[in-house]
C-alpha cells in the first residue's frame, strides 16, 4: 500500500513544498457551510462543511506559487489547521502529487498517462510508485491479429517498456483492414518481426521478445515468460476457449495475473475477463459455470455442416475491445488501481451500443482454485 505523507514531512518541506490543487479539480461554493470539489476527469464529488469563506479563500490561493509559510502568513491562518487541511486534500486525491517532474522517468513523453494515474493515487510517492510498476513490467500478448495488435500498440503508448509477442502467422492482405501495424508493404513478412519494426519506430527503447510459434501447452516459449507480470491471451487457433485454458492453467501455476482477449462475432464484441489468481475467479471457474448456462437438450439439434467458415469482422470493434482490455492492463499492472472485469465478463453491441455484463463467482467446486483446487499451494507464490 502507498506510504502517507504526515503532517511532520510537510513541515519539514514547507519552504519548499508549493501545494497546488489538481488541474482536474473545481471549486464550488453550494452554501455558507458546504464548498464542493468536483473531479472533472472522474465526475467525482467530495464536499465540506467550512465555518466561513476563509477555507474557500486559501484553497483559491492553491496554485502552486505560494509555499505553507506564504499561505500561512496571507491568510493569517493557524499552521496546524493549514497542514490538516492540506492532508485532507491529498488523501482525497484533490492536490496536484507530480511535485517534481524530474523523478518520473520519460515525463515530457509521458506526461498526460502520469497525469491520468496520477487521478487515482494519494501522493507522489504512490504515483511514483505506480508508474514505476508500469515502466518495469513485463507483459505477454499471444496473438497479434485484430485484438493483439491494438493492444500491443496500447500498452506501449501508455510506457509499458518490455513486451514479448508470440505469433507464428505471416501477414495477408486481408488482416490489413482490422489489424495494427501493418502495411501494404509488410504482406508475407512474419507479424512479429513487421510489428517489431512498427513498435521500434513508436519507441527505440522498447524491449521485444519474439516467439514465431504457434500456441499450444507444449510450446517452448513458455519456459522464457515465468516472469510474466501480465500475459494477455488474442489467440483464437484453435478456439478462443482452448487457448484460454492453456494460458490460464500456466499462470495458475505461476500465479500470474491474465486478461482473455475476446473477441467480435455476431455483431457482438466480448469484453473477456481479468483473472488474478486465488482472488478472482479463474478460467475453469468460468469454464464451469458457462457450461452451466449453456446446458441444453441436443436431441431435436442438427449438426451444420459448414466448411471453411469465416465470418465478418470490422475494425472498430477490434480497437474497442483492445482498449477494454488496454485499460484493464494498465490497472493490474500499476497493482493499485483494482481492476473492474474481475469476476465478469462482457459483451458490447456494436448495433445498440449498449454493454451487458454478467457476474461470474470464484466456484469453490473448481478443480483450479477451489478448496480442493489443484493450484492452492501455488498461492503463497
Amino acid at each position: 500500500m502507498y506510504k502517507k505523507i504526515s503532517c511532520a514531512q510537510f513541515v519539514e518541506k514547507k519552504m519548499m513544498y508549493k501545494p497546488k490543487l489538481s488541474s482536474s479539480v473545481s471549486v464550488v461554493k453550494i452554501s455558507d457551510s458546504i464548498l464542493e470539489f468536483f473531479q472533472t476527469s472522474r465526475r467525482h464529488q467530495i464536499r465540506i462543511k467550512v465555518k466561513n469563506d476563509d477555507i474557500l479563500n486559501i484553497v483559491l490561493q492553491l496554485d502552486g506559487n505560494r509555499d505553507i509559510n506564504q499561505l500561512i502568513q496571507d491568510n493569517n491562518v493557524d499552521e496546524n489547521q493549514l497542514l490538516r487541511l492540506l492532508k485532507f486534500l491529498e488523501t482525497k486525491g484533490l492536490l496536484d502529487v507530480v511535485n517534481d517532474t524530474d523523478k518520473f522517468e520519460g515525463y515530457d513523453k509521458y506526461r498526460r498517462v502520469i497525469r491520468f494515474l496520477s487521478e487515482y493515487s494519494k501522493s507522489e510517492e504512490n504515483l511514483l510508485q505506480m508508474w514505476s510498476n508500469i515502466r518495469r513490467s513485463h507483459v505477454v500478448i499471444i496473438g497479434l491479429g485484430a485484438v493483439g495488435s491494438w493492444v500491443a500498440t496500447n500498452l506501449v503508448q501508455s510506457g509499458v517498456k518490455q513486451i514479448s509477442i508470440v505469433d507464428p502467422d505471416c501477414i495477408e492482405a486481408s488482416n490489413l483492414h482490422r489489424q495494427m501495424g501493418y502495411f501494404y508493404n509488410s504482406i508475407g513478412e512474419y507479424k512479429v518481426d513487421a510489428f517489431e519494426s512498427f513498435i521500434k519506430s513508436m519507441d527505440p527503447q522498447t524491449e521485444i521478445h519474439k516467439y514465431y510459434e504457434f500456441m499450444d501447452k507444449d510450446s517452448s516459449f513458455w519456459n522464457s515468460i515465468e516472469d510474466a507480470d501480465l500475459i494477455i491471451n488474442c489467440a483464437d487457433k484453435p478456439t478462443v476457449d482452448e487457448t484460454s485454458l492453456i494460458v490460464g492453467q500456466f499462470c495458475m501455476q505461476h500465479n500470474i495475473p491474465h486478461i482473455i482477449g475476446g473477441g467480435y462475432n455476431l455483431h457482438l464484441s466480448l469484453l473477456g475477463q481479468t483473472i488474478i489468481p486465488f482472488k478472482s475467479a479463474c478460467v475453469n471457474c468460468f469454464r464451469k459455470s458457462l457450461e452451466e448456462e449453456n446446458n441444453i437438450d441436443s436431441t431435436n439439434i442438427k449438426k451444420l455442416q459448414v466448411k471453411n467458415r469465416k465470418v465478418g469482422s470490422f475494425g472498430p470493434a477490434c480497437a474497442i475491445i483492445a482498449s477494454f482490455i488496454g485499460m484493464e492492463a494498465i490497472k493490474v499492472l500499476s497493482k493499485f488501481i483494482l481492476p473492474s472485469n474481475l469476476n465478469r465478463r462482457g459483451e458490447f453491441n456494436i448495433y445498440t451500443m449498449d454493454i451487458k455484463y454478467k457476474d461470474y463467482n470464484q466456484r469453490s467446486d473448481c478443480e483450479w482454485c477451489g478448496d480442493n483446487g489443484y493450484y492452492k499451494d501455488r498461492k503463497c507464490l
